[in-house]
């Protein structure tokens, strides 16, 4: 009998044109590789063609097991680095993931974390699941399309007012123009908020408390996902008993390794170090 996976993550992969390369991407596509790679059962629920070829390194992952909803589309990015600033246009977008996607078996897997890019996990989705704890990689609730594809800030309502058994957020202070003010009032929801700041580590707040973790030291190739991956140590961390500050450094230092190349950068099942040992059940 395969045993039920560890940690089930939600939300779409994407089709990324990054300065002339087509790429995997998505918070849910670097979430579930790196979470297998540290040697983590996953369960991953996603929307995508059935045929998309730039999920092949997913489906070559032992610890990754992939339900696919089918859709006409995978959601598409193009980053665009022509100007002052960088612009994200969505140029396709896959269906939405909805609670009765999950399959029955995997919906009370013990963590869950909840991976939108276009708000495609709503309110539902995140009530729907027994998950004993229940994160969210918020990006996906503070943006949108324009008219043009480009996009733009918006504050979608699981962002200002939680899904019920959330209980941690973790989004960059680039995801929209009011990022310390929306985590200073998620933390009021108690719920657990990570504010990525890059280089400068990231802010921690629970309540009223709040601490300042620094980055780890790395040598840095490629930057690409790294808050993702910051998003999904945490989450383990967290399920592993960590405290909020000491989960935080935990996630640091695995995001520091995926910095240090293209892709998982030098990330190895050996980075599994940095967590807190397993839960005995």
């Amino acid at each position: 009998m395969t045993p039920l996976p560890e940690l089930l993550v939600v939300g779409h992969v994407t089709r990324d044109f990054i300065r002339g390369e087509t790429r995997l991407g998505g918070a849910a596509s670097f979430s579930s590789r790196v979470a297998a790679t540290l040697g983590i059962r996953t369960a991953l629920v996603t929307a995508a063609p059935l045929d998309f070829d730039l999920m092949a390194p997913l489906r070559a992952l032992p610890q990754l097991s992939i339900h696919v909803v089918p859709s006409p589309e995978a959601t598409t990015f193009e980053l665009d680095y022509s100007g002052p600033r960088r612009r994200v246009i969505l140029r396709a977008v896959a269906q939405p993931i909805r609670a009765e996607d999950v399959p029955p078996e995997w919906r009370n897997i013990p963590v869950a974390y909840v991976a939108p890019v276009a708000g495609e996990c709503d309110r539902a989705l995140v009530e729907g699941l027994g998950s004993r704890l229940i994160c969210a990689g918020v990006q996906g609730w503070l943006r949108r399309p324009g008219a043009d594809g480009a996009v733009e800030p918006t504050i979608a309502s699981e962002a200002s007012s939680p899904p019920r058994g959330l209980r941690v957020g973790v989004f960059s202070e680039e995801d929209h123009p009011e990022a310390e003010f929306l985590a200073e009032q998620l933390a009021r929801h108690d719920i657990t908020v990570a504010l990525t700041r890059g280089r400068r580590g990231s802010t921690v707040r629970e309540g009223s408390q709040r601490w300042e973790i620094p980055s780890a030291p790395a040598n840095e190739v490629d930057p690409t996902g790294a808050g993702d991956v910051f998003g999904i140590a945490l989450t383990l961390a967290l399920a592993r008993g960590a405290s909020a500050p000491a989960a935080a450094a935990a996630a640091a230092a695995v995001a520091a390794r995926v910095v240090e190349g293209p892709e998982l950068g030098s990330l190895s099942s050996a980075d599994v170090r940095h967590l807190p040992p397993a839960r005995t059940p």
